[in-house]
């Protein structure tokens, strides 16, 4: 297929134009080229391989369609045939972003725990918005997200693999990530594979290590097509499986996943040995999707909070009484805890309270409630409510209140909070 040079217009489906400015990088389906498009500038990806009709088409109508998420960087047209070939125009990436290889090596890092688990929440309600349009992506890896640092803020990028579940467009996906039904030829590319895939990206921005990357891998003389089908297929063998330690992490060469694996909650702990269990990688509708993940992670951001002792940031298991500080060593007393819905939130110094975690409503970035101290006596805390909504209280003695927007209620053990037509939540501790 022929590349394109300088100064070249490329023709765009309705009728529009772009033009070409340099090329920005190139990889083995086609290459990247830095064009102007209405005065501003875009990438466009121009294919260099044979595509069928079938993957035409399927871009097209992915185009036209639009990205289910803002996270995409989504194929906004395509162009005409021309030279033999085709290609489609993307938003560019802007600077700041790093690739997911760039945290492994270290040669980026999340500036605190807050932006990485952002990015997490951001990669999994990115993903189960494109599964709720009926579509998989088909080709998750770690070359498709490029994630700020500073922010947690994800753009997902080569997409024009995205076809509706059950369908493929020919390619299977990458070693490492793949869905161990698709390494031993079983099956294509679909959405429970894209869970598989999901939960090793998580895993790799979380414990700087690749879960099925163990004593196994190390030893291995040579990736063989038969090694990889061992290794990566049915028969893989997650590296810290509490049932089967024929795959642990090698001292010296697997540090990181080593020393995070013990300080993260053993909450996401167990999400990650029950989405990569020897039931979940034979069975795939027994992994956790998009929507378990979502709550996982909204979870253990309330358990990220600050220590009453030295004041960095620790976790803190909401049903756990003299559990030491990461940081200082020091036991925390149990905290008081609001029970809601499917959340157990610590109620300490500076806590947020979201609205998914009060509501069937998946934003998890607007806060409604905060913990803040009673400006009359520092040594008392409540909730100030921030919702835009008036809310019911019943203390413990059955006396009802209601709790305008913008103001504040004790903390009290045994006391409810009527939120919504949804759901109440109960303080206990």
């Amino acid at each position: 297929m022929a590349e394109l040079s300088t100064g070249m217009q490329v023709k765009l489906q309705g009728g529009t134009s772009c033009k070409i400015k340099k090329e920005l990088g190139r990889g083995g389906q086609g290459i990247v080229y830095l064009v102007d498009y209405n005065g501003k500038d875009y990438a466009l990806k121009w294919y260099t391989m044979a595509c069928s009709e079938a993957f035409f088409q399927n871009l097209e109508r992915n185009a036209k369609k639009g990205a289910p998420s803002s996270n995409f960087l989504w194929p906004e047209a395509v162009t005409e045939h021309q030279n033999g070939s085709f290609g489609y125009l993307m938003k560019l990436r802007p600077a700041g972003y790093e690739e997911i290889g760039a945290f492994m090596r270290k040669k980026a890092i999340f500036q605190d725990v807050n932006c990485l688990l952002q990015a997490c929440l951001q990669i999994c309600t990115a993903f189960q918005k494109l599964h709720l349009v009926g579509l998989s992506y088909q080709d998750m890896n770690d070359g498709n997200f490029f994630i700020n640092p500073k922010t947690g803020d994800v753009l997902i990028c080569d997409n024009d693999n995205v076809a509706p579940n059950g369908v493929n467009m020919g390619i299977a996906g990458k070693s490492g990530y793949m869905a161990p039904e698709i390494i031993d030829k079983e099956t294509m590319p679909n959405r429970y594979t894209d869970y598989f895939s999901l939960s090793v990206i998580l895993f790799i921005l979380i414990y700087m290590n690749r879960p099925f990357e163990g004593v196994k891998v190390v030893s291995c003389p040579c990736m063989t097509e038969e090694m990889e089908k061992k290794l990566n297929g049915k028969g893989c063998v997650f590296i810290l499986d509490p049932n089967d330690d024929s795959n642990r992490p090698v001292k010296g060469v697997h540090t990181n996943v080593i020393r995070r694996w013990p300080l993260f909650p053993k909450l996401l702990r167990d999400a990650f040995i029950q989405t990569f269990s020897r039931e979940a990688i034979t069975t795939p509708n027994k992994r956790l999707m998009d929507r378990d993940w979502q709550r996982v992670l909204v979870q253990v951001r309330s358990m990220w909070v600050k220590c009453p002792y030295c004041g960095k940031y620790t976790f803190v298991q909401p049903d756990v009484d003299g559990q030491p500080c990461i940081e200082c060593g020091k036991n925390i007393a149990k905290p008081a805890v609001l029970n809601v819905g499917k959340y157990n939130i610590p109620l300490v110094p500076e806590q947020k309270i979201y609205l998914c975690q009060i509501s069937s409503d998946d934003d998890y970035n607007k806060v409604v409630c905060e913990v803040i101290r009673n400006p009359k006596n520092p040594a008392k805390w409540g909730l100030t409510n921030k919702s835009g909504q008036q809310w019911t209280v019943t203390l413990p003695n059955g006396e009802f209140k209601l709790v305008d927007d913008g103001a504040s209620m004790p903390i009290i053990p045994g006391l409810k909070i009527r939120f919504n037509k949804e759901e109440t939540g109960v303080i206990n501790g």
